[in-house]
Order: structure tokens, then sequence, then C-alpha cells
């Protein structure tokens, strides 16, 4: 008690006053009443624009500017959540990174953090009033919003629970529970007044919005609720329940003509028990009841003060003795609102029917609007936003932890689509490379076969001519000299020949051929499937290499076109006759020519010695010297008549030839040599049959199609040279081209997985962007907890 006592003196007169000097401060008081009274009651109560320069600097300010922080904070956090669930969603494609389930959880953050900023913005500091019927509960708030707005009077004049809120509208409306419909404010004096007959349910509730400008409180949102006594209704649950929970403190408004009964003493232990430590404060209202009787003030005061702290700290255990203290107040509210009125109106608020201690009491009221200020905005802070901080931290911290998992995830399969990039790489580079060792060395190959087959091919070829005349004697069709059958006899030799010819260079090349060049395919089949070993390169070389039928060579002899100008010559030649002789003699005589020239001998001849010519010169044969008892002369004469008489196939010649050869060698000899000349003409005449015919033929066609096919051994080997090149060129083509096929999908592998390293890449970044917002949320709401929570 005189601890309050002292409080009170020394706020009045500004010196550490106490019970002792009580006398000195009555004195003081009384002269401040009487002499100075207007200038006292001005610096008290600050004019309208003082206290709206001071709003600034009102305790409530700290619970706008701890609003107005987290608010912007969960804005952050809000954009940061949609963010990363937009993120988290298009990472949901990859089911190896984000399964269904986190896309879920980071989608309900959404929905948590909605509901947060929904909350948020309805959030404000809530104090309710409650107490006895008529103990002035609608009075004080009334005083505190500097306007009388609640119904008040003497008795039961509120019926329900009636919240005073900030409105951002210029015009004041109400609205009734369980409607939307805003309503006349004036209306408050029939739903609220339990005097008018349109009555509502005690527990009900009537939400009156007031412009902000008109009242600081409201402006800083603070939201006062009105209730019915607590004496006229047993449902103090409901209450408590319906509208006191979210309160951040409660005023207990007391009747200081008489004491706190067990009604409100019950009330507030129920609160008690429902919440941990509620702020309460306790107005002993209508005070200036007291200066009616001024003899008893303090004991009363002090009796009112003892008990109001006993219930705080013994009954309910909510503070201690010094807090208690300072949360009881002796106020007149009905005087507070008249000064108040009065000041609106630019007069003195000591104006009008005023109890003695007027300025105590009024600056009393003004300690209690000091000291709610400080502690709703306190306790308004710490009982939301200290949830909401705590609820902001937690949701990041899950946040970042589930975004450290996808983080390593990714790094993981980062890693593996690295490894699968470098080993593809290392793949490609080394098919490349051995692509180019296996093109040389099967080209080199490709050309040393195709010399091999050239001269195998050209011998065996040679090899068939030579025997060309078992081939043609192996032909049994019948032979006839007439033109018409013996065409017929020539294609059908020519046949024969080129199917032979054919025949047996396959039988003797064709399977050994076919062969190497199977050898060959398979070794490059073996090396292109060591450069690309793969499934699809398999089931390619096994299309490229399976071959309905083993490699054949096609000979292609075209022995119709190639003997097409044979003629043959199947007249009658005597073999021993002149034209013959001649034919062997010239004939024998150019080939030995042709290997020994003629020598002449020309040691008789004379010699015709040149003053010029050295003596060691070679003489100069100028007189032939006869061979073997002809001369030269004689030799060419015998010639010349000889073909003259071939030539001239005449009587004349053939006489001439006799009678040289008669007066030369004898007519017995001549007639025995002519005797046995004619037999053996006679012989080889009968003998010319068609046997003979066909025999000559077929020595003619030997000798023709040696002659046409010995033209064409180069261009058969180097044809069928060809087809083995054609075949392995263009078998190593199509392995080529699948190694080449095989190099670009390794190719476009290659640069999918290099955007998919990208992609990886480009999330990794994002990741650690997000999980530094959520790192820098948590430190905006750290930075938070230590200004507004933990400051207080």
């Amino acid at each position: 008690m005189a601890a309050y006592l002292n409080r009170t003196l020394s706020m009045v007169t500004g010196n550490g006053g106490n019970a002792n000097n009580s006398n000195e401060t009555s004195s003081n008081l009384t002269i401040a009443h009487n002499s100075t009274k207007y200038e006292m009651t001005s610096a008290l109560t600050p004019d309208a624009r003082t206290m709206h320069a001071n709003a600034d600097k009102s305790p409530l300010q700290v619970f706008v500017r701890a609003k107005r922080k987290i608010n912007d904070i969960y804005v952050e956090i809000e954009e940061y959540v949609h963010e990363t669930t937009q993120f988290i969603n298009a990472l949901h494609a990859e089911a190896e990174i984000v399964d269904k389930a986190e896309r879920e959880l980071f989608e309900s953050y959404t929905l948590k953090v909605a509901g947060i900023r929904e909350v948020l913005a309805r959030d404000h500091m809530k104090v309710a009033f409650f107490g006895r019927t008529s103990n002035g509960k609608s009075s004080v708030i009334n005083a505190m919003l500097r306007e009388k707005i609640l119904p008040s009077g003497i008795g039961h004049t509120t019926n329900c629970f009636c919240q005073v809120e900030g409105s951002d509208s210029s015009e004041a409306y109400l609205i009734k529970e369980g409607s939307d419909e805003k309503l006349n404010v004036t209306s408050i004096k029939q739903l609220a007044n339990a005097l008018c007959q349109e009555k509502l349910s005690e527990s009900s509730l009537v939400r009156i919005f007031w412009p902000r400008e008109r009242c600081s409180l409201l402006r800083d949102d603070v939201v006062f609720v009105d209730s019915p006594g607590v004496d006229v209704s047993a449902n103090l649950d409901d209450w408590i329940d319906n509208h006191c929970l979210n309160a951040d403190v409660f005023v207990l408004v007391l009747n200081a003509e008489s004491t706190m009964t067990r009604a409100e003493k019950q009330f507030f232990h129920t609160v008690s028990q429902k919440l941990s430590k509620p702020n309460i404060f306790i107005l002993n209202n209508r005070w200036d009841a007291s200066a009616n009787e001024p003899e008893f003030q303090e004991s009363v005061k002090s009796q009112h003060t003892e008990r109001c702290v006993d219930f705080l700290t013994k009954e309910l255990k909510i503070t201690n003795e010094k807090e208690a203290a300072e949360r009881v107040f002796f106020v007149s509210a009905r005087e507070a609102l008249q000064a108040r009125i009065e000041e609106a109106k630019g007069n003195s608020p000591s104006l009008g029917a005023i109890a003695e201690g007027f300025q105590i009491r009024y600056f009393e009221f003004q300690d209690f609007e000091r000291k709610f200020e400080e502690c709703i905005s306190k306790s308004a802070v710490q009982t939301k936003f200290e949830k909401h901080s705590s609820r902001g931290k937690s949701l990041s911290t899950d946040m970042r932890g589930m975004l450290d998992n996808i983080f390593e995830r990714i790094s993981i399969f980062r890693n593996v689509k690295l490894d699968q990039k470098n080993v593809l790489t290392e793949r490609i580079q080394g098919t490349e490379t051995e692509m180019m060792n296996v093109t040389r060395e099967m080209k080199l190959k490709i050309h040393n076969m195709v010399e091999e087959v050239e001269q195998k091919v050209s011998k065996a070829l040679n090899e068939e001519i030579w025997r060309l005349g078992v081939l043609i004697d192996e032909f049994n069709m019948p032979f006839h000299p007439e033109p018409l059958v013996l065409n017929i006899y020539k294609k059908e030799l020519n046949s024969h020949v080129e199917s032979g010819l054919g025949s047996n260079l396959r039988a003797r090349l064709s399977m050994a051929l076919a062969m190497n060049v199977e050898s060959a395919q398979r070794e490059m089949t073996e090396r292109m499937h060591a450069l690309v070993p793969n499934e699809k390169f398999n089931e390619q070389t096994k299309q490229i290499v399976a071959r309905t039928q083993p490699f054949e060579m096609l000979y292609s002899l075209n022995c119709q076109n190639l003997c097409a100008d044979f003629q043959e010559d199947l007249e009658f030649k005597f073999s021993w006759g002149i034209t013959a002789m001649l034919q062997r003699f010239t004939g024998k005589v150019k080939e030995r020519n042709r290997k020994n020239p003629p020598i002449w001998n020309c040691q008789s001849s004379v010699q015709i010695a040149s003053p010029i010519t050295p003596t060691n010169e070679t003489p100069v044969c100028l007189i032939p010297t006869p061979v073997g008892g002809i001369t030269q002369e004689q030799l060419s004469m015998i010639s010349r008549l000889a073909l003259a008489s071939v030539g001239s196939q005449g009587t004349v010649g053939g006489l001439i030839v006799a009678g040289i050869m008669l007066k030369t060698i004898g007519w017995r000899v001549l007639v025995g040599v002519g005797v046995l000349y004619g037999c053996v003409y006679m012989y080889e005449r009968l003998s010319w049959t068609n046997s003979a015919k066909e025999r000559a033929f077929k020595a003619q066609y030997v000798r023709h199609a040696t002659k046409k096919l010995k033209m064409i051994v180069d261009l058969t080997s180097a044809n069928c040279s060809h087809q083995v090149q054609q075949e392995l060129s263009s078998t190593f083509a199509r392995l080529c081209r699948t190694v080449d096929n095989a190099t670009t999908d390794m190719n476009d592998e290659l640069k999918t997985l290099e955007a998919q390293l990208t992609v990886l890449e480009s999330n990794q970044k994002q990741l650690k962007l997000l999980r530094n917002k959520a790192n820098y949320i948590q430190n905006e709401l750290e930075i938070f907890e230590n200004n507004y929570i933990k400051a207080n």
C-alpha cells in the first residue's frame, strides 16, 4: 500500500514522496486544485496534436511494428514456399529425385503459410473487460476510446458481448453474430442494451467497427471486448471458450464502493485454469465516491489494494506482490470520459460536475492506460507472434532439410550421369580412333585380296585356255557342213565352251574365294563388334553378314559374242600341195629369220677400197656367194616361177615347173614321185569326210577361241577381282555405316547426358539458392525474436 501511495504521489508531485509526507502532498494537491487547476490538468492530459505526435512512442507501436515485420517475413515465406513448390513440381517428373509424397508435402506448406497469413491479418491486441453488472465496464471502454460508443448507465445495460475494433472505413458500423449485414452503429443501443425489448443471448457477439483515424488505440490494432456482468449467467466456461482464449489482457472492473465478489473471483479462477498466467488488471471504478468521505479514503484504498494483491498473488498465483500492486488502479471512468469529451470540444477537462481529487484519479486512469499498453503489447507479441515465428522457423527448417536430401540425391544422380558421360566420351573417342585403324587395315586387306583373286583367276583362265581343245573334244553334237546346221553347231559349241570354262573356273576357284570372302567378312564383323559392343550392333550385323546363299563368283566369258566373228574353212587342201609346201616353207623361214637373222658370206666378194676408208673397216659385200650349189639368182627364179604357176593355176605354169624339174631330176624319178604324190593326194581326198571336217572345224575353232579368250584374260580376272572388291567393300561400308549409326546414337546419348547434367547443375544451383533463402528467413525470424520477443 505504501508503494502504491508513493508511486501515485511521486507521479503527481514529481518528488519521490512517501507515506510519511502525506500532509505535504495533500497541501500540494490542494494548491494544485485551487490555484493552478487548469495548468495542471493541461500538463497531465496532452491535447490531440501532442497525442498524435507521440503516437509513434506508444508501447502499442511495438506490436504494430512487430505485426508489420512478421507480416513482411511471411510474405517472403509465402513467396519462398511458392517458388520452392513450383521447383519441386518441376522435379516431380523425375521420379528418382522427388516422389509424389514429397511433392504433396511441399504443397501442404503452401496451405499452411496461407493459413498463417490469414491469422496474422486478423491478429490484434485483445483486451477483455469483466466484472459484475453496473461496475462501469462499458464506461471504462468508452473513456479509453474517448467517445461514448458502448451503452452505459444505471443498472444492467450491456446485454451481450460487444467487440470494438478498428476499421479502415470512415463510417462506423456493426455486424451481428451469424450475419454479414452492416448495421448502423446507433443500433448498438437497441441490440446490446439490456433495457431494450430486442435482446440477444448473453454469449452472442456484436462486432462494432469504429474508424481507426478517430482512435489511436484502434489504430494500433487494439480490440476491446465488453461483457455482460459475470453475475448474470452461469455459462462462464462458454464465455471463456468463445471470447477469452485469445485475449492478451483481462481487465477486472470492480465497484470501489463495494468489494470483490465470489462470482468475479470464480470467473478468473476458471480463466487461470484454461490460460497459463493471464495478464489481469484490476480497476476499482467509481473511486470518485471516496471524495465524499475523505477521512476513510486511504484506509479503503489500502483495504481494496490488499485484497486485490492477495487475489492475484495468493489465489491465482500469476504474479508477485510488486507486480500485482502495479496492476491495481483506482479510477473514475465517468470522470475520465467526461474530461476527454470536453478535451475533444477544446474545453478544459475540469469543466462539469467533478469531485475533489479529479486530477489524481484522471492521472491514475492515464497511468493505467500506459501500463496497460505496455502489458498488452508485450503480451500480444509473445502470445501471438512467438508462435508464428516458431512455426516459420520450423517450416523453413523442415523445407531446408528436405531440400538438403533432394540436393544429395541430385548430387548422387549427377555423379552417376557424369560417370556415364566420361565412359561414353572415352568410348566415342576410342571408337573413332580404332575405326581409323580398322579402316586402314581393311582397305589394305581388301586390296591384297583383290590382287590375289586377280592373279588366281588369270592363272586358272590361262590354264583352262590351254586345255580348251580337251573341252571342245568333249562336245558331241552331230556335225554337218551345211551353213544352216553349222550356225546352230557353232552356237551350241559357244555355249558349251562358256559353260565348261565357267564350271571349271568355279570348281577351281569359287569355293576357295567364297571362303576367303566369308572369312574376311567375319573378321570385319568381329573388328567392328569390338568397336561397338551392344545388342543393337549385333542385330544389325546379323542382317548384314547373313546371306541366303554363299558368295559366288560370276565369270562373264560371253563366248557367243567373243567368237561371233569365227569363219571356218572346210575346203579340201592337199597337205603336200605346192601352195601348202610354200606356205610351210615360208612360215618356217620367217620363223627362223625371226629367231636367227640370215648371215651373208662376204669373204669372196669384191672389195672396193675407198681412199678415205680405214684399213680395219668391215668390207662391204657387193656380190653374193652361192649357197648349197644353187645361186641366189637361181633360187629367186624358182621361187618366182613357182609362185607364178601357183598364182596363175594354169597349165603353162605347171609345164614350166615340170620342165625345170624334168631337166634337173629326170623323168623316171619325176614319174615315180608323181605317182606317189597322186596316191597321197587320193588318200587325203578320200579321207576328207565329215569327221575330218569336224576335226578341222574344232581345230580352227580352238585356234580362234584361244586367241580371243587370251584377249579377255585380263578383263575377266579384273572383273572377278572387282566382284570380290565390291562384295567386301559393300560389306565393310555397311558395317561402317552401322558403326557410324552406333556412334551417332552414342553422340545423341552424350548430348542427352550433357543436357541432363546441365539441368541437374541448374537444379543444384536452384536448390542452393532455395537453401540460402531458407537460412535467410531463419535469420530474419531470429532477428525478429531478438528485437520483439526476447527484448521484452
